[in-house]
């Protein structure tokens, strides 16, 4: 079994919510003496409520305090198994999946010198940056998004109206309601539709990835989706975030995806940047 190697130290962290209010923001860091994480909860367009949060801040506190109750040595599939399970006792069995409370993650084991990932959290050190591949039904809504906006546009809609009210957005709507369907699932007519995540139901081992951190690395960074690229350093992640921003805040071109920068948000997603001494 491997040994424990050196403590794990945080170099610079931020949690930033995308409309500056800390109460509203679905993203979170988890740092242990055995675990670090960041959990990226999923947006609910139902807007429905759990124990007065959105049901992505709920998700993303509830595995983040069941990272804090692993064992130092669990593996991934089991510490995977864990937080599913610890997210599925607040939630009844027969819940629509289309409205379960949903987040990705990705945690480093310091046991294990191991990163492990569901969803879209990204991580990096010098060597290997792995965010990964956007999920295809984000693929398809991202482009029915920017079909439509870019429609408005020639239309003679302005770009504060589209930050205003997207209506992109509004046409990704239905597939996002309907994409719990596809999550966690092995179904073979599902295909490449499937992806990973902790909703509550079992994860699949095909849809957790994870990855041995060489003994010669020395510094890992995870962080959500909220940044457009993983960077060695905040500073340069949150100057590439702010340069993008200005260029794209229709979210239509470097930072093609399925929603805007709204008018009254402070970015178009929200985000966390962790950096650690491993």
């Amino acid at each position: 079994m491997p040994g424990y190697g050196i403590a794990v130290r945080e170099i610079e962290r931020i949690v930033v919510g995308k409309w500056g209010d800390p109460a509203r923001c679905e993203d979170g860091i988890v740092l242990t003496p055995h675990f670090a994480a960041v959990i990226d909860g999923a947006t609910d367009v139902t807007g429905s409520v759990h124990d007065g949060m959105t049901a992505g801040r709920f998700a993303m506190l509830a595995v983040a305090n069941a990272i804090e109750d692993l064992a130092p040595h669990t593996d991934a599939l089991a510490a995977i198994d864990a937080l599913s399970r610890a997210l599925a006792a607040h939630l009844s069995d027969d819940m629509d999946p289309g409205s379960r409370p949903t987040a990705s993650a990705t945690i480093y084991s310091r046991a294990r010198r191991e990163l492990w990932q569901v969803g879209d959290v990204g991580f990096w050190y010098a060597g290997l940056s792995q965010v990964p591949a956007r999920k295809l039904v984000d693929v398809i809504n991202m482009q029915m998004r920017l079909a439509m906006v870019t429609a408005a546009l020639l239309g003679g809609a302005s770009p504060l109206e589209i930050m205003r009210e997207d209506p992109g957005r509004r046409v990704c709507d239905p597939l996002v309601r309907a994409q719990g369907l596809l999550a966690n699932t092995e179904d073979a007519r599902v295909g490449d539709l499937a992806f990973g995540a902790l909703n509550g139901t079992p994860v699949p081992a095909a849809l957790v990835h994870s990855v041995i951190v060489p003994r010669d690395v020395a510094e890992v960074v995870i962080a959500s989706d909220g940044y457009p690229a993983l960077l060695p350093s905040l500073e340069q992640a949150e100057a590439h975030l702010a340069r993008l921003l200005s260029l794209d805040p229709l979210c239509i071109h470097e930072l093609a995806g399925t929603k805007a920068l709204a008018a009254n948000a402070v970015s178009f997603d929200d985000r966390a940047y962790l950096r650690l001494a491993v």
